[in-house]
């Protein structure tokens, strides 16, 4: 069986907005439903995606399966209570509450390996992913795991984001585009009746440099627009 490939980027940047506006509890089931909706590779995927670890993920799924032990009409939130989150008495203290030099060490640390954007102040990158952050911390005397990393970063306003194809490229005339596809489509009739093959052929791609959209995801701080076509003369 094959791993579930994933949606497409402007669904799971949809995903990724609605479990942030969720609390904690509702987050991990939401991801939980969201799995068990892929099936196989559904805990890697939502996990990938969403930012949660496996563990958490399959909490909520835990917790789903449990939500019909008592009252279906109405069930309970994990913490027992309505308006609570959590259950009475758990948590710690966040680390960089309770430690204003670690605030400082971050900042530092980000700020060594991040850059802004000459034409748009909104929009920060960094090339750091959440493994190579705490890794970087470490050499500070800091020792985190992976997912304090990664909710350090979304803290200071990185988040794994995907270059979107919202620049206009100009002006289309949908009639000059209709006309085109009809001439192609004549074409091919006349290949047809006259016993000649018709062939559509893929090239390589070459990559190509400037405000054009590439695959693959970074860390920044806001979205970043490219054209949304590829045009060699816009490289």
């Amino acid at each position: 069986m094959n791993e579930f490939p994933g949606y497409d980027a402007i669904h799971e940047e949809t995903m990724r907005l609605y479990c942030r506006s969720l609390p904690e509890d509702h987050r991990r089931r939401y991801a939980a439903v969201e799995a068990l909706k892929i099936g196989y590779g559904g805990v890697a995927y939502g996990s990938r995606v969403l930012g949660m670890s496996r563990r958490t993920i399959y909490t909520g799924i835990r917790e789903l399966e449990g939500m019909g032990d008592g009252d279906r009409d109405h069930p309970q939130r994990p913490s027992g209570e309505a308006k609570r989150v959590r259950r009475r008495g758990g948590g710690r203290r966040a680390m960089l509450d309770g430690e204003p030099q670690l605030a400082v060490t971050l900042h530092e640390v980000l700020e060594a390996h991040s850059a802004a954007s000459p034409t748009d102040e909104r929009v920060r990158w960094s090339d750091l992913k959440p493994m190579q952050l705490a890794q970087e911390l470490v050499e500070q005397g800091v020792t985190i795991c992976r997912n304090t990393a990664a909710a350090w970063l979304e803290q200071a306003g990185f988040r794994r984001r995907a270059l979107r194809k919202e620049l206009i490229t100009g002006a289309v005339d949908p009639q000059q585009r209709d006309a085109q596809f009809r001439r192609i489509a004549a074409l091919r009739r006349l290949a047809r009746q006259r016993g000649m093959p018709v062939f559509s052929i893929d090239t390589k791609k070459k990559e190509l440099l400037g405000t054009l959209h590439r695959r693959g995801q970074c860390y920044s701080s806001a979205a970043q627009a490219v054209y949304d076509h590829d045009f060699r003369h816009l490289a």
